[in-house]
């Protein structure tokens, strides 16, 4: 068994990047994709954040830029962005990078659509991939896994497993998002803190740490490339506000 993480320590802030994953990780999961909510408080914290750490914080999500601005609204706009697993980004200097949406990806999507429809479950489009949730029903968790992977292989895509989720999408991760975004002028030598919840944000972790940074895991123990733990949202929010205070 693994040792168990500690609680990431307080670092100089004029020294760090912030890469925060969203869903699970800034934001508690829901139901459905689209029921989450960003609450004033949590709002305020980005504000301050932003203006206190400039240019160097980012949001690195598997939603798409677009799907983020509809949480974020206008303060997503001063972030730097890594969406859809790293396939997009958007920063105030160089603006957005989004790829064109391939007829593949485009079948394949039909395909998890119909596959949706068929057993009730939640499918999710997004810019460069769709998703099937089966939070609601856990039981077609093989199911829905297997067909997904089986409509990636197809079409030549990627199959993203998540929590109770399966994602089909264009080629890319998390850590490559984190990489390009850290040679952004505000982000390029400072030292790249990732957090994340969800197996997809491993190879985030990994970047951060082969960049001289950390990663660090939201929510229980488990087998992970982060170097600390936090338990919850909540902790991280609290983290992020002392953090907030120190710049």
């Amino acid at each position: 068994m693994t040792e168990a993480l500690l609680p990431p320590p307080l670092p100089d802030p004029a020294t760090i990047a912030l890469y925060l994953d969203f869903d699970g990780t800034l934001v508690d999961l829901a139901d459905r994709p689209d029921a989450v909510v960003v609450e004033s408080d949590l709002a305020d914290l980005i504000d301050r954040l932003a203006t206190a750490m400039p240019g160097r914080v980012a949001i690195v999500s598997g939603r798409s830029v677009a799907q983020l601005d509809g949480f974020l609204g206008d303060r997503a706009t001063g972030l730097a962005v890594s969406g859809s697993h790293g396939a997009e980004r958007r920063t105030p200097a160089a603006g957005h990078v989004l790829p064109e949406r391939s007829p593949a990806l485009e079948a394949a999507a039909a395909e998890l659509q119909a596959f949706a429809d068929l057993n009730g479950i939640i499918f999710e489009a997004k810019s460069l991939g769709a998703g099937l949730h089966f939070r609601q029903r856990p039981e077609l968790e093989q199911e829905a896994t297997t067909m997904a992977a089986r409509v990636a292989d197809t079409h030549g895509l990627t199959m993203q497993p998540g929590k109770m989720m399966a994602e089909v999408r264009l080629p890319g991760d998390k850590g490559a998002g984190l990489r390009s975004l850290a040679t952004d002028d505000a982000m390029t030598g400072m030292l790249p803190w990732f957090f994340g919840d969800d197996v997809t944000d491993e190879d985030g972790f990994a970047a951060a740490a082969a960049l001289g940074g950390a990663g660090v895991l939201i929510g229980p123990e488990r087998e992970t490339q982060a170097a600390y733990r936090l338990d919850d949202v909540a902790a991280l929010r609290i983290w992020l506000n002392e953090l907030a205070d120190a710049a």
